[in-house]
């Protein structure tokens, strides 16, 4: 349809001929309120209608007026009949009027040419009126059928009764439809609520929507094993009334539901577990008891009782990681390989290690990591011996002896070792002998030592400078240096006999100052059935000598003051001979005391002390002693009865023994091995490393190990 251009005062319409005529219509309404005006213009001459639609205006239930303005178009008429109709239906721009005429108006008006030019155009008014006493847009219907389609036009209780409302579940017609909430809603008919159980549709509560009236449901789990705890990983079951749930064969869905062997009623969360390779308590792991803490009856770890199989036994397990520990005897960093021990009780510092590697745990020069040397024994435990010739390119290992100076009468008593090859030896008519670091031969140091020749016994030279302190006959101490051909100064030992003889020497170097010393010696007096002590700081003031009763001493040795032991004899007035004495130190008060005698010991003629834990004596009458640290015990002899007169040790496995019939005994894989290397007696043994030993004794004889002359070491 073609529109009319409305709304006053534009009249001008293009391609008109006489744009300006037009009529000036006004619509009242009364008593309502127009959801759309269609206005309709006729050319009474030609009967061609132009029309419009707009919205009303104006308010609720009282009404209003609209002005619209008609221009004529150019092939029309002057006499033209005007029609208004009202609609309910609201208004839409660019749409006719829809919907049912709820009033509608006409009339007839003449065009005069030219007049609307003038500003004089000819009016009408058409008067439209129906009720609307709620408001609500909508005219009533009349019984008729005339009107509009309003079907409850009571003042505000019809204000949501008209057919644009929504229908609600209220027991009315809110849309003006003709059907009851029964037919709108299909009250009565069967439904099945959220919960799935059955009942019938009804308006709800809100009186807006419906709601399905059925029974709520009431949820239970499967519970196949009578244990109370649901079956896992299923769906609840729904039980709606009448029916209820079951006495058995399901819990309230209040109740766990978690059962992860719903045929078997001892397995459940709530279960204790049990060592019967089961997942009793649903944890999801089988015999996981979590028992008391316990201690571990071998390693002694910290653990908790578990389950050893599925018999129901109980076994703790450690619940820390569990070292193992190997014995370290010969305390060179490396445990005994076969025989570690796995155990949280052993501390560090116990003798035993985390590293192994040791096939030779009583000799520290023997492990996986030592370098080989020339000793014939397998040093880095690769099962070779002295490989990559490391005693070069002569005959295997041995004693070699020389005569030290030309006098063969001459008894050599001591041997003591400094720097890096250097030797120092003490012996009878004043003899003296020392092999400088570098030096492959000794040479023999002039002077029979103030007058007159006297049996030097004793020797201790300094590690650092090779200066050797030395001691021996007719109370007198001695001082030389490695280079020097005078021997003294020669400082006294304050004794009561005139007949003291020092035997031994032992020095230790001051850790702050390495040019002070301090020496401990012993001594037997007089008629040999009495010892003394001293200690001396290698000084020329005159040295006190205590005398010791009944205690001749022949031999010391120690690693410091605070580990350290003297030996001799105690002149048994039996038949049996006498009995062999061991004294410690006791830095504290600064003398010997703690005195032992071992049982089936004779008289005591040497000591050497390896660690903490492991010291040897030797003696007469074939006496060979062990201190495990803490007593004094007899051990298996190197020899049948001979007296042993030296003894060094690196460890329980490298043991050596001078004796007198002039035969080296080494120990050494588990047995004594002697070496017969003179036919008079050796006196003493020293040694820094197993490829480097040295022995002495009488017929002016020194022999080294490996070789003569000796080899540098490394």
């Amino acid at each position: 349809m073609r529109h009319l251009l409305l709304l006053l005062p534009l009249f001008a319409l293009a391609g008109c001929q006489s744009p300006q005529d037009g009529v000036k219509v006004t619509v009242t309404s009364t008593g309502f309120l127009p959801g759309c005006l269609q206005v309709t213009a006729r050319d009474d001459a030609s009967q061609e209608t132009r029309s419009t639609a707009l919205a009303g205006k104006g308010a609720p239930s009282v009404g209003g007026s609209v002005l619209v303005g008609v221009v004529l178009p150019g092939h029309w008429g002057t006499a033209l009949t005007i029609t208004a109709e009202a609609f309910e239906t609201p208004f839409e721009a660019g749409q006719d009027c829809a919907g049912k005429v709820v009033a509608s108006g006409n009339g007839q008006v003449s065009v005069v040419r030219g007049e609307a030019a003038k500003g004089n155009p000819p009016g009408l008014t058409l008067a439209l009126s129906a009720t609307d006493e709620d408001g609500d847009g909508y005219v009533p219907k009349n019984d008729d059928g005339t009107g509009g389609t309003d079907c409850d036009d009571r003042p505000t209780a019809g204000a949501s009764v008209h057919p644009g409302a929504k229908e609600n579940c209220n027991d009315r017609d809110d849309n003006c439809d003709g059907d009851d909430d029964q037919t709108h809603f299909k009250l009565g008919v069967a439904c099945e609520n959220d919960g799935g159980c059955t009942g019938r549709l009804e308006c709800a509560f809100n009186k807006v929507d419906t709601t399905c009236k059925a029974p709520e449901p009431e949820y239970a789990w499967v519970d196949g094993d009578d244990d109370k705890v649901g079956k896992a990983g299923v769906e609840p079951t729904r039980f709606c009334a009448p029916s209820t749930v079951p006495d058995a064969g399901y819990v309230p869905f209040s109740a766990r539901h978690d059962d992860c062997d719903d045929g078997n009623k001892n397995i459940h969360p709530l279960a204790t577990e049990a060592c019967n390779g089961a997942d009793d308590n649903c944890d999801g792991t089988p015999d996981n008891i979590a028992f008391e803490d316990c201690m571990t009856p071998d390693s002694q770890c910290v653990g908790a009782r578990q389950c050893k199989g599925i018999a129901g036994d109980k076994e703790c397990v450690a619940t820390v990681p569990v070292p193992t520990w190997y014995p370290d005897s010969d305390l060179d960093g490396k445990g005994r390989t076969n025989a570690g021990i796995a155990s949280c009780s052993i501390q560090a510092g116990a003798g035993y290690i985390t590293a192994s590697g040791d096939c030779d745990d009583g000799n520290p020069f023997i492990h996986a990591t030592a370098p080989e040397l020339c000793d014939e024994q397998d040093n880095n435990c690769d099962g070779q011996t002295d490989e990559n010739q490391v005693c070069g390119t002569t005959a295997p290992p041995r004693w070699v002896g020389n005569q030290i100076g030309t006098d063969s009468g001459r008894t050599w008593y001591g041997i003591s070792l400094y720097g890096n090859g250097g030797v120092w030896l003490s012996g009878s008519d004043s003899g003296r002998g020392v092999k400088k670091p570098g030096e492959a031969d000794f040479t023999l140091r002039p002077g029979a030592c103030a007058g007159n020749a006297r049996a030097l016994h004793a020797v201790w030279a300094h590690p650092g400078s090779g200066k050797a302190y030395m001691g021996g006959t007719e109370e007198r101490l001695l001082i030389q240096e490695d280079s020097s051909t005078v021997c003294g100064p020669q400082p006294s030992l304050n004794s009561n006999s005139n007949d003291t003889v020092t035997y031994g020497l032992l020095g230790f170097v001051s850790a702050t100052d390495p040019d002070e010393v301090l020496l401990y010696g012993v001594a037997t007096e007089g008629n040999l059935n009495d010892g003394a002590t001293f200690r001396w700081n290698g000084e020329v003031n005159t040295v006190a000598a205590p005398r010791m009763n009944d205690t001749p001493l022949k031999g010391i040795h120690g690693l410091s003051p605070d580990l350290m032991f003297a030996v001799g004899s105690f002149k048994n007035p039996s038949s049996s001979g006498p009995k062999g004495r061991i004294l410690r130190y006791q830095p504290g008060s600064t003398s010997w005391g703690d005195l032992k005698e071992p049982a089936g010991a004779k008289g005591l003629n040497a000591v050497w002390v390896v660690h903490s834990k492991l010291a040897y004596a030797v003696g007469d009458n074939g006496t060979f002693l062990q201190w495990d640290g803490t007593s004094w015990a007899l051990a298996p002899s190197p020899s049948g009865g001979e007296n042993l007169n030296g003894v060094m040790a690196f460890g329980s496995n490298a043991i050596y023994v001078a004796s007198a019939s002039g035969t080296l005994y080494r120990y050494y894989d588990g047995i004594w091995h002697p070496y017969a290397l003179h036919n008079a007696s050796l006196t003493s043994i020293r040694g820094t490393r197993p490829d480097d030993l040295w022995t002495a004794g009488a017929q002016g004889k020194a022999f080294h190990y490996p070789a003569w002359p000796t080899p540098a070491l490394p």
